[in-house]
């Protein structure tokens, strides 16, 4: 067996739902990254705009990196989008599960050949994660600016370990999309470009966590029950039929406060109840003032 081989089957024994091999180049989507943020649909996402060059080559993020392998972790499709917390928020930080399950691929490795290059890299790194799942042969981007998997779906969060072996890459995937558009119709605010990329600034998503202060007027009234997140938009895709079987066991959902319990919780309530998972980020006062708005959108 090859090493690429033996390398994709130890990503999919760690759980993985899919991963993929793709070669260290210049981005390719780095000026669509660029023109997106330039026109504020990046909102107050200002880390975005740092780091510029290390996003635009992953081998100045890591120099002597020539592979870099995308993993993608299954998680559950979300039964009630639009209300409550998102799937992906509902079980253990991916973050941490994602890079320890790297680190152990990384040791995998190191059995069978030599590694002076190793970077795990986790959402929060300079990369354009999703540029590299579709080189590395992962899936297509979806309507929504998701990675759609045919056999794992769009429920999907992505990691990258960067390596300095020179690994043959993973034959690529054509769009499968079609003229499906279950997603654009999906989401309230219009946030779905015809670009495929996302305006941030009517994003459920980003208002209910990564935006600071109080929500637009207008917007408001459109959160509905969100208080973390939203799910809309890829509980709707049909590819989903497919990799329920393929969730990550560290991923699967967990029940989560109502929205009268969240506006009553205090921040050393907040710490307890959230303390492993990503929705700790965010912060206790975020999720009181997401509580609010939602209460105050019921009938």
């Amino acid at each position: 067996m090859s090493l690429e081989a033996q390398i994709l089957l130890e990503a999919r024994r760690l759980g993985f739902a899919a991963a993929g091999i793709a070669a260290a180049a210049p981005a390719e989507t780095i000026e669509v990254f660029n023109r997106w943020r330039a026109a504020g649909r990046a909102a107050r996402m200002d880390y975005l705009s740092r780091h510029a060059a290390l996003r635009a080559d992953p081998r100045r993020l890591a120099p002597g990196v020539r592979s870099i392998i995308v993993v993608a972790a299954r998680y559950p499709v979300n039964s009630r989008p639009g209300r409550g917390f998102s799937s992906y928020a509902r079980g253990r930080d991916y973050h941490a599960v994602l890079r320890a399950k790297l680190q152990e691929l990384s040791v995998f490795i190191e059995r069978h050949a030599v590694l002076s290059v190793s970077r795990i890299c986790v959402d929060s790194a300079p990369i354009l994660e999703r540029e590299w799942a579709v080189r590395a042969g992962l899936g297509w981007r979806g309507k929504q600016g998701q990675i759609v998997s045919e056999q794992a779906g769009c429920c999907l969060v992505l990691g990258e370990l960067l390596v300095d072996l020179a690994l043959r890459p993973t034959p690529g995937v054509p769009n499968r999309c079609g003229a499906c558009r279950l997603c654009l119709d999906a989401c309230p605010t219009g946030a779905l470009g015809a670009d495929g990329l996302v305006d941030a600034r009517k994003c459920l998503a980003y208002l209910t966590i990564e935006h600071d202060g109080e929500f637009p007027d207008e917007l408001r009234p459109l959160l509905g029950a969100a208080l973390f997140g939203c799910d809309l938009c890829t509980a709707v895709c049909p590819w989903n039929r497919a990799g329920d079987e393929l969730v990550m066991p560290e991923l699967a959902a967990r029940p989560m406060p109502t929205a009268e319990a969240c506006l009553a919780m205090t921040d050393k309530e907040f710490q307890e109840r959230f303390r492993d998972t990503c929705i700790l980020r965010s912060g206790p006062a975020r999720l009181r003032r997401n509580a609010a708005a939602v209460l105050a959108n019921l009938p």
